[in-house]
């Protein structure tokens, strides 16, 4: 009933939607996304927009991430007003008893909550938890989450019962004064017993072994980070051409990254530009132009970059030649390209590993793919697995779009950056 409400007022996504044009999913996305624009006319502009983005061969994650920002940039204060609307209408915590002695927590809240949420059980996980652990990955969030909304005697500690483990952390001693309710003592404070121990975090992600071009390498930082130094990142653009990015939930408008500074929650950084490097003959310009607002339909000026993987350039600039991906570039890699460039892939990049597009050739590193911008991109790990296994060969324009052609039958699928 909802998505028929929406599509009463938006006759171009009906029309597509009833030629089959698109799944139900896509039809749903770009409906609930802008529905929201009043204006007729900036709400027309915006269904073949949108439109023009569902042809991407892109997840539906990725499509609704487009829109949003498209909707941001389409207006601004509205979207200001829908969220402290929605904060009004709809905040809330709730817990329902399911089967089996569980429960169900739902929670609606601003998306930095969320985001940080996220970002603090992934480092506990990574700090305190070894590959060796029987448990999956949803038990081991479940005891995080146990211990940072402080439930009694919860610890998140590795389960794989080795002498070895090189996540071992002594477990915390028992307040010896606690009652048997498990109530402190007046002279206990509560906060400070409720303290995690954020220690050995890894923060960068960035430690590579050969095989898998970047990521963890399974050790952990003896750094000192504790919770009060989890910030997360917020890129903005000084230039007005790309709307703010929170690291871990998306685009957000204007007058929600301007609260976030003021909060002390997030590092702020700029958008990194495109770094193209001047060659004659293989480099054009970039039509900067929002991302969101880009007419996929359009051919774009760019030409592939580099057949040789190094990038366009005749020599190779400083770090080239090394394997090992350095955190600066990872994290540009990281923000420039948003997701998984593999087709159909839309896991955000940061839970990616940073791959050469062509290979690096360790025996003589001239001679194969160099580590410079224009021959890295993210790809999560079974994506890094059916590329390296050569079912789809990329080539790298000098857009970041990356063309994917099927070596048997020709074939080629496009996917752009975010």
């Amino acid at each position: 009933m909802a998505l028929s409400s929406a599509l009463s007022t938006l006759p171009t996504v009906t029309a597509a939607f009833l030629d089959g044009d698109h799944s139900l999913e896509r039809i749903r996305i770009i409906a609930d996304e802008i529905v929201v624009l009043s204006d007729d006319d900036v709400r027309a502009f915006a269904e073949t927009r949108a439109l023009e983005s569902a042809e991407r061969n892109q997840a539906d994650t990725t499509l609704r991430d487009q829109v949003v920002e498209m909707v941001i940039a389409l207006d601004p204060d509205g979207a200001a007003d829908r969220r402290e609307e929605a904060a009004e209408r709809d905040q809330n915590v709730r817990v329902s008893r399911d089967t089996n002695g569980h429960c169900s927590i739902s929670v609606y809240a601003p998306g930095e909550m969320g985001a940080h949420l996220a970002a603090r059980i992934a480092k506990m996980i990574n700090a305190r938890i070894c590959a060796r652990d029987p448990r999956r990955r949803g038990q081991q969030r479940v005891a995080a989450f146990a211990e940072i909304q402080g439930l009694p005697g919860a610890h998140l500690s590795c389960e794989c019962g080795l002498d070895d483990c090189p996540r071992a952390v002594p477990l915390p001693e028992e307040p010896a004064d606690l009652d048997p309710a498990g109530d402190l003592p007046d002279d206990v404070d509560a906060d400070r017993a409720a303290q995690l121990d954020f220690s050995e975090l890894d923060t960068t992600g960035n430690d590579a072994d050969e095989e898998s071009e970047s990521g963890t390498d399974g050790e952990a930082d003896s750094d000192d980070d504790t919770d009060a130094q989890l910030l997360l990142d917020l890129a903005i653009d000084p230039v007005g051409q790309r709307e703010a990015r929170l690291a871990g939930f998306g685009v957000i408008d204007d007058s929600h990254a301007a609260h976030l500074i003021r909060s002390g929650l997030v590092k702020v950084f700029e958008f990194p530009g495109l770094e193209i490097p001047r060659t004659a003959g293989i480099v054009t310009s970039l039509d900067r132009v929002p991302a969101a607002l880009r007419r996929p339909d359009i051919p774009f000026p760019a030409t592939p970059i580099d057949p040789t993987g190094h990038g366009g350039y005749l020599t190779p600039p400083k770090g080239a030649l090394t394997y090992r991906i350095p955190a600066w570039l990872r994290e540009k890699i990281i923000e420039l390209d948003g997701t998984c460039r593999y087709p159909h892939c839309g896991r955000p990049a940061s839970e990616c590993q940073i791959d050469h597009v062509v290979k690096f050739v360790h025996r003589d590193p001239r001679t194969g793919g160099w580590t410079v911008e224009f021959n890295l991109m993210p790809l999560c790990t079974a994506c890094h697995q059916r590329k390296h296994m050569g079912l789809l060969i990329p080539t790298m324009l000098t857009d970041r779009a990356v063309i994917w052609r099927d070596p048997i039958t020709g074939d080629t699928i496009t996917t752009y950056p975010r």
